[in-house]
């Protein structure tokens, strides 16, 4: 019993028409309707009146229409600005008195506000705590002072100077305030801080530990959002500029100067940057991945003209191993040579790039591109040994004896994950294992596919086989995939272009079994899934629909459910510390492992992960076993803090209401993909990228 005008609608009702009516809706202990205020980054914003228990999602999604632009939801805030803050893993809760409540939050006003990937929680719950400050009567000590003091903390963080220490604070003034106040108001106050930190604690961490939001919102941080949520900092501000005023080589050394692959990234990188780009409020983001490109197929285009790339000095005595020469390895091994180390990659294959030459299509990754790029990283200093694998007769021992002073491995995940159903074996004709299948391919092996394909699994290895398996001669492909389009981990442009060449995505469904005769697959039996609740990756759990079994006439199986690291080179280091699913533990800072001197991480550590991330995690490695060689033990943080930048001339822009979309990227038509791996993009024109280039808001420029 609310005593506001609410309550008098709902007493109303209930003495024209009876209580029985009135309890038809609503839960055991939550009789009824409530009335919300639904706002934020909803399609659809207003009143709305719905039955007690009904979910947060049904009201985000079949009553707001789903997320703006169709961005992740994050949070909701219900109750006002005392309420609680809840997560995108609560979509499922029932809205009522007590299960808000559990949840530390509150029905209060009926407020409901949705946040979405964009919105940086610890400034959220800033901007309530700072509304409920100011309305404090000042009767009480701990809501007059106490709250003043949260915010004052919450300032700090925000604005890059917060401490670890700060946590802890926050908890015991907001525990303060709840039993102290006086009033409802006062009691109520620290509920968005409460909640934030119970629900968002690694948003607060990142604030406090690497001077990063993650929204990229908080000015004391960023520099410029697109910069920020690059995983490697790249000033994408200044490259883009750069581009503009046709300084196409110095482009790609500001790219260089966090990034040694500027061509692969600009053709697959998932560019995360775009998706906080402010253009994107007006009409469409800056094509920040594309621009990348186009300055690097300058380069390359030009590379006659432009001076032999030399090692870099020389000026540190210790020499460092990497091990592997994929993305992650040889990132970290282009930084430890910029800084002055002699490093060695060693590398058990003959060619250097690991996934990026080994496995990605010709159609997505031009081989001859990645060997560009590997070549550059050679001519900068840095020493590759191929067919030179570390195995029991080639230990990490044995470099320590020879005068490595430290060692980054980074190995990749190569070994494919088994589908682990009755059939499954590649003694069986027609059955494939996804990433020995592109490697086959993209070796020159000859490879015999059917006329009709399934793929299991929903990321990128799963779609890179699906569409090689049509360029050798498939019929048709189909792709199962046992979760939902919001669960796969693959790029827009990916499944767009696996959409457009006719390859069909069957959701929702799970192989049980394979159907072989005389050794050779003939079918597939499935059965239909049913989203549950957050698994430990943070994606909802497929549970099987009993009774909806079906079978499939296939010729031809690729499984493509995952990768793992194959840690069995490293069994003469018999003390190395390794987590449950038997990878190795390290440090989520440094990457160190238990083992003095030896680091790892990129796909051996994380599993597989975007190609971006592996640049980042080598990046990491080079930063911390520097420190490691120096003796500095401070933490270490790849984001820029915010500093003054100086405007290159003619840079400034003015935000402007006339809208000018992204330049569409040339791409060659689907009947021209047929039956050949010829690259799908084609890149910009100078004009095109000049064009797209003066598109950028420069907010690198803001607050200066």
């Amino acid at each position: 019993n609310i005593n506001n005008v609410e309550t008098w609608a709902n007493v109303s009702l209930i003495m024209q028409r009876g209580s029985d009516l009135y309890g038809k809706f609503g839960t055991e202990r939550s009789k009824g309707t409530k009335t919300f205020a639904l706002v934020g980054k909803v399609e659809r914003t207003g009143l709305i009146e719905v039955p007690l228990g009904i979910t947060i999602k049904n009201i985000i999604y079949d009553i707001g229409g789903g997320i703006l632009k169709n961005k992740t939801f994050k949070a909701i805030q219900t109750g006002g600005p005392a309420g609680g803050c809840l997560s995108a893993g609560m979509l499922d809760l029932q809205v009522d008195y007590d299960t808000l409540a559990k949840a530390g939050s509150i029905m209060g006003s009926g407020g409901m506000i949705v946040a979405d990937e964009s919105t940086c929680i610890v400034d959220l719950a800033k901007y309530f705590l700072a509304f409920t400050q100011a309305e404090s009567c000042g009767k009480c000590t701990p809501c007059r002072a106490g709250t003043r003091q949260m915010l004052d903390i919450l300032e700090r963080i925000t604005q890059g100077e917060g401490q670890p220490e700060d946590i802890d604070k926050l908890k015991k003034l907001a525990e303060t305030i709840n039993s102290g106040a006086l009033c409802g108001l006062g009691q109520n106050a620290p509920n968005p801080v409460l909640t934030t930190l119970r629900y968002f604690l690694e948003e607060y961490e990142d604030h406090i530990y690497n001077k990063h939001c993650k929204a990229a919102v908080c000015t004391g941080l960023v520099i410029a959002p697109c910069s920020h949520t690059c995983p490697v900092g790249i000033n994408v501000p200044k490259y883009v500029a750069q581009i503009e005023r046709g300084e196409y080589k110095d482009a790609v050394e500001t790219i260089r100067e966090r990034n040694p692959f500027p061509g692969i990234c600009g053709r697959i990188c998932h560019h995360p940057c775009e998706r906080r780009c402010r253009r994107g409020e007006i009409d469409e983001p800056v094509a920040i991945r594309a621009l990348k490109r186009f300055a690097t197929d300058w380069y390359f285009d030009h590379i006659d003209e432009i001076p032999e790339p030399k090692p870099f000095p020389r000026t540190k005595v210790e020499k460092i191993a990497v091990i592997g020469a994929g993305p992650a390895g040889l990132t970290c091994a282009y930084f430890l040579a910029q800084m002055g180390y002699g490093v060695t990659v060693f590398e058990s294959s003959s060619t250097a790039g690991g996934m990026l030459s080994g496995a990605l299509p010709e159609f997505r990754l031009p081989g001859e591109l990645v060997q560009k790029e590997v070549d550059y990283i050679v001519k900068r200093g840095v020493e590759i040994r191929f067919n030179t694998p570390i195995n029991d007769t080639f230990t990490l021992e044995q470099l320590k004896q020879e005068g490595y002073s430290a060692f980054f491995i980074a190995a990749g995940a190569q070994r494919s994950q088994s589908l682990g159903i009755p059939g499954e074996g590649t003694d069986i004709k027609g059955f494939y294992y996804g990433l020995n299948f592109l490697q086959d391919v993209r070796e020159g092996k000859k490879v015999t596919i059917g006329s009709r394909v399934a793929v299991i699994g929903g990321g990128n290895v799963a779609l890179d086989a699906a569409r090689t398996a049509l360029r050798l001669g498939a019929k048709e492909v189909e792709i199962y995939y046992r979760r939902s389009r919001d669960e796969m981990p693959v790029s827009e442009i990916e499944y767009d272009e696996t959409i457009e060449e006719g390859i069909k995505i069957n959701f929702l469904v799970s192989p049980t079994s394979l159907v072989s005769q005389n050794s050779k697959i003939t079918g597939i039996k499935l059965i239909k899934m049913v989203l549950g609740e957050l698994d430990s990756s943070g994606r909802r759990r497929p549970n099987p629909v009993k009774g909806s079994d079906f079978e499939v006439k296939i010729d031809t199986v690729i499984a493509a459910v995952g990768q793992s690291a194959d840690t069995s080179f490293l069994s003469t280091e018999k003390d190395i510390e390794k987590t449950e699913q038997g990878r190795l533990k390290v440090n989520g800072n440094n990457l160190s492992t238990n083992i003095t001197g030896v680091f790892a991480g990129g796909d051996f550590i994380t599993g597989p992960a975007m190609v971006i991330d592996a640049i980042s995690a080598g990046r990491r490695a080079a930063l911390a076993i520097d420190k490691y060689l120096t003796g500095d033990d401070s933490y270490i943080r790849l984001y820029d803090r915010k500093s003054n930048v100086v405007p290159l001339p003619g840079s400034e822009k003015q935000e402007s209401e006339a809208l000018e979309p992204q330049q569409k990227i040339p791409v060659i038509s689907v009947k021209q993909r047929e039956g050949n791996f010829k690259e799908i993009e084609l890149g910009y024109s100078e004009e095109q990228a000049i064009k797209e280039a003066r598109r950028c808001l420069r907010c690198d420029l803001e607050n200066l």
